[in-house]
């Protein structure tokens, strides 16, 4: 057209954010600038530290749990007896086998550990002694919770015909202050199981000195097991709530064994505790 193309000035960039202020484009830059915060945790910039390895635990961990969780058994016993009369209903046979699940379970859940084979006879049979009936116990809130069995009332009338109702709801209060994440709880089960001592602490003179040192073999494996918690906890929640998380844990864990001191004198419950936990020792000692 005849123009002279040198002549013509090219639009500067800047101009078309002409309508913002110099001190807003001067803002801009300086966010642009900053760096991405890390985020607040003891693991610095990466919340998932869980090695291959330690998932592959962990996935162990809630696979084994499922595997051997009575639920059906337990739900399946619970439709019988609402079948029968009032007051067959009662029978304590049926409501200690019931019971007794929450216990046998435990068994299940050590066998299946392959941290077994790396334990002592001695170690073996110090983690029957000490640690059955808190697990049992912790065990069973935890499923009657998920089970909402302290709401069935065929299994609370039964239950309290033999335990109570006033230790039932302490049971059942105990269940509503555990973590509403019940994978942490199937971890936490495996910690305490593993650990040297989670029970009351009585004197034995029947018992050696040899298989209270050896059950300190015990710690190495609960280091382990209470490692990938904690991994886990920050992964899922960070690092505050992960610490009130687990702090809350370990106080169920403490009402627990508190409550066990408190339950009314029941030999039959006792009796059957101390047969399974006679299987459950016979059985891990001949695991090869």
């Amino acid at each position: 057209m005849g123009m002279n193309p040198k002549l013509i000035s090219r639009v500067c960039n800047s101009t078309v954010l002409s309508n913002k202020t110099e001190q807003e484009r001067m803002v801009e830059c300086k966010q642009i600038e900053l760096p991405t915060p890390l985020p607040l945790s003891l693991l610095r910039n990466d919340r998932s530290t869980l090695t291959t390895n330690e998932w592959t635990l962990l996935s162990n961990i809630l696979h084994a749990f499922d595997e051997q969780n009575p639920s059906a058994q337990i739900q399946s016993s619970l439709h019988e007896l609402s079948l029968l009369p009032p007051k067959l209903r009662l029978k304590s046979s049926d409501t200690y086998n019931m019971v007794g699940q929450f216990f046998t379970g435990i068994q299940s859940f050590i066998e299946h550990s392959p941290n077994l084979h790396a334990l002592s006879i001695d170690a073996r049979r110090a983690l029957t002694k000490h640690n059955l009936s808190s697990t049992g116990a912790y065990n069973g809130i935890f499923l009657c919770r998920e089970l909402d069995l302290y709401n069935n009332s065929v299994f609370f009338n039964a239950a309290s015909a033999y335990y109570g109702a006033e230790f039932l709801m302490d049971c059942s209060r105990n269940s509503a202050r555990c973590d509403p994440n019940g994978s942490l709880i199937k971890i936490m089960l495996f910690v305490i199981i593993f650990s040297s001592n989670c029970s009351i602490v009585t004197f034995d003179e029947k018992e050696h000195i040899i298989i209270i040192s050896k059950s300190m073999d015990l710690v190495r494996i609960q280091n382990v097991h209470v490692t990938i918690l904690w991994k886990y906890l920050v992964y899922l929640y960070g690092f505050k709530e992960a610490a009130l998380r687990f702090s809350s844990l370990v106080k169920n864990i403490l009402d627990v064994t508190h409550m066990l001191e408190l339950m009314p004198k029941n030999e039959i419950h006792n009796t059957m505790v101390e047969t399974i936990a006679i299987e459950t020792e016979r059985v891990l000692l001949v695991k090869d």
